[in-house]
């Protein structure tokens, strides 16, 4: 069976001076030779300084090295002392219960808490939204796009004035339907000469496109909408170059770093990058530094990506990159 060492109090360690003698066991004993040095240098007679020459040198050097039963010496002095001067008889005396009127105390007041009135309520919750609140650029930029897509909706609302022309414009429909149901059914009951004749003019049925502005506004409404998503379409695969100037190569899988240039290939510093899926859905969002670089942290997962930039009043496409679990290389973002 293996033996474990014997466990030490670690926080009583004291400095070893000489082999296992201590700094406290060395001024024990240079203080018991100082004291034996002493008696010596007095002038007494022989029959006095050599006993107190021989005791004061081992009394030194008993404190120091001598301990009785695990104790040091001077532990024992000092208890020796504390049990001739502290006394050794005690008297019990039996003192009466405090009656109880005596200890009386007072409950301590419970203060309530004070509850605002409603209009005080009101005011707090109208002062707290005059705070100016911390907005995050992407999330305010989201916020424009989408009130400017609900701006284009609205746009397409009728006018007070056209609703006589919307009301008519809504029964057109089936009042033509009912007009061809009663042309196909003259048509069947006619015999075939009748037929090749000239048609009747209250069974011609004449549809005209409908003019307003309000089919003016939903025709520009719809071609703004589609050029909208034209150019949000709009994609080309990113390229990669190994000539850009990057410190560390890149030997992680599936790591994007790459660095947005303009027209001129100048550096675009502070630029936005959205990594997302195929679906639209962000996974990433980078910055560009002071060199126009960009990097993520953490490879990303095998599959297709999209890469947004965004920066005033550059334009970008969206480059598309497949990632398959390879080292990819720098990719190059210039702007259009």
């Amino acid at each position: 069976m293996e033996q474990h060492p014997v466990p030490q109090n670690i926080t009583s360690y004291q400095f070893r001076l000489i082999g296992d003698m201590t700094l406290r066991q060395f001024f024990l004993l240079a203080g018991g030779c100082a004291v034996a040095l002493i008696f010596y240098a007095l002038p007494i007679i022989g029959i006095l300084k050599w006993p107190l020459v021989i005791f004061s040198g081992f009394m030194g050097f008993a404190l120091a090295f001598v301990p009785i039963e695990e104790r040091p010496l001077d532990k024992w002095i000092v208890a020796f002392v504390k049990a001739v001067f502290s006394p050794t008889q005690f008297v019990w005396k039996k003192t009466p219960p405090k009656a109880e009127i005596f200890s009386y105390q007072r409950p301590a007041a419970q203060l309530q808490e004070k509850q605002a009135p409603p209009s005080d309520q009101g005011q707090v919750a109208e002062f707290l939204e005059t705070l100016p609140k911390e907005e995050d650029f992407l999330e305010k930029q989201e916020e424009d796009f989408i009130k400017k897509i609900m701006a284009l909706f609205q746009a397409g609302k009728k006018p007070d004035g056209l609703d006589d022309i919307g009301f008519e414009s809504k029964y057109k429909p089936k009042k033509q339907e009912k007009e061809k149901e009663e042309k196909k059914t003259i048509e069947k009951e006619l015999p075939l000469k009748k037929k090749r004749g000239r048609p009747r003019k209250d069974t011609q049925v004449e549809t005209e496109a409908p003019s307003g502005p309000e089919t003016k506004t939903q025709r520009g409404m719809e071609e703004i909408l589609r050029s909208l998503g034209e150019k949000q379409n709009q994609s080309v695969e990113a390229k990669t170059s190994q000539s850009l100037p990057f410190p560390d190569p890149i030997n992680v899988p599936n790591t994007l770093v790459g660095m947005v240039l303009d027209k001129d290939e100048k550096i675009v510093e502070k630029a936005i990058i959205e990594i997302r899926e195929a679906d639209g859905l962000p996974v990433r969002a980078l910055i560009t530094n002071a060199l126009g670089q960009f990097r993520s942290v953490n490879p990303l997962k095998n599959g297709p990506y999209e890469i947004v930039v965004e920066k005033e009043p550059l334009k970008f496409d969206i480059f598309k990159i497949n990632l398959k679990g390879e080292i990819v290389e720098p990719i190059k973002i210039k702007a259009k």
